[in-house]
């Protein structure tokens, strides 16, 4: 197999540290290359199996810990926004492939967006203004476009539409006290929740990971104690107890993560600053396996003059 190489300065071309994890290797390097790319790994995977399972004391340990297989890989994105009337808004998301190759075709498309608006002009005008919303919390997705706002939101959303996968949001305001007791934990029963419906149809194989970005020590550890309240929450969802939770440390993201972050993210200002005909937004819509906003709530609120 020929792996595809992108020119040496590709931000796509950093090659993960020897010290990473088996588990952050394949997920860098799907990230990079594709899935294909995981054959290999096999050579070498067995020193590099080191997960961090979110298992209870009481929950049985596995006697050696199982490769995940890249198409049963879900990733978790978290965001939060606030107006200057004062209003906070946070929404957790939580995506999943429908097909084998939902990420391979993640990685393609944007491979693609790089192939089509070609290499930057050394002699283009470099312009010193902060980053657009979506290249802070999306980097990789948002690089082709060099800032330029509207062919990040437009060509985004175009590559979220043809990725095969799902997702699910919870959506918590200021009005809602939860926002300050444990949001960020208690929005991931509600898209476990979404999920656990989604499997109910048959021949629909459950993730075995669910990678989330990494926040904090103390977040990390109330996330981990939320997935083991979902076990006994869900007691008709025996998948998860099978479900690893895994939290990425490294600076470059595998794209589902970031794909995941944006979706977050375009919720969140859609309730909070009511973007009508956003197209961002509009993608996000077609991927809900649940829309929360049918029945009006979470509503887009109107803005304080």
């Amino acid at each position: 197999m020929i792996l595809k190489r992108f020119p040496k300065s590709h931000p796509m071309n950093a090659y993960p540290s020897k010290m990473m994890g088996y588990t952050s290797c394949i997920l860098y390097i799907a990230s990079v290359y594709g899935f294909q790319a995981l054959a290999q790994l096999d050579s070498t995977a067995a020193a590099m199996t080191t997960f961090s399972p979110a298992r209870s004391p009481r929950s049985r340990a596995p006697a050696k810990a199982e490769r995940p297989q890249p198409a049963r890989i879900a990733f978790l994105g978290s965001a939060q926004a606030s107006n200057e009337a004062g209003e906070t808004v946070f929404v957790r998301s939580l995506c999943w492939p429908t097909l084998p190759t939902a990420w391979i075709d993640l990685t393609q498309g944007l491979s693609s967006l790089w192939a089509g608006r070609g290499k930057p002009s050394p002699h283009a005008p470099v312009v010193d203004k902060p980053p657009s919303w979506l290249r802070s919390c999306a980097p990789q997705l948002a690089a082709p476009f060099c800032g330029t706002a509207a062919a990040e939101e437009s060509s985004i959303a175009a590559l979220l539409a043809r990725t095969p996968m799902q997702a699910a949001i919870a959506v918590v305001d200021s009005h809602d006290g939860r926002i300050a007791t444990g949001a960020q934990q208690q929005g991931l029963e509600q898209c476990l929740s979404v999920y656990d419906r989604f499997l109910r149809t048959p021949m629909r194989a459950p993730c075995t990971m669910l990678v989330s970005r990494s926040q904090s020590a103390a977040l990390d550890k109330g996330c981990q104690g939320e997935l083991e309240r979902c076990r006994t929450l869900l007691p008709s969802a025996p998948w998860l107890s099978d479900l690893r939770l895994q939290f990425w440390t490294e600076a470059q993201e595998p794209l589902p993560l970031e794909l995941a972050q944006v979706v977050a993210a375009a919720a969140a200002r859609h309730v909070l600053f009511e973007n009508t005909g956003d197209p961002l937004f509009e993608a996000v819509l077609t991927k809900l396996a649940h829309n929360p906003f049918q029945r009006g709530r979470p509503a887009a609120r109107k803005k304080r003059r």
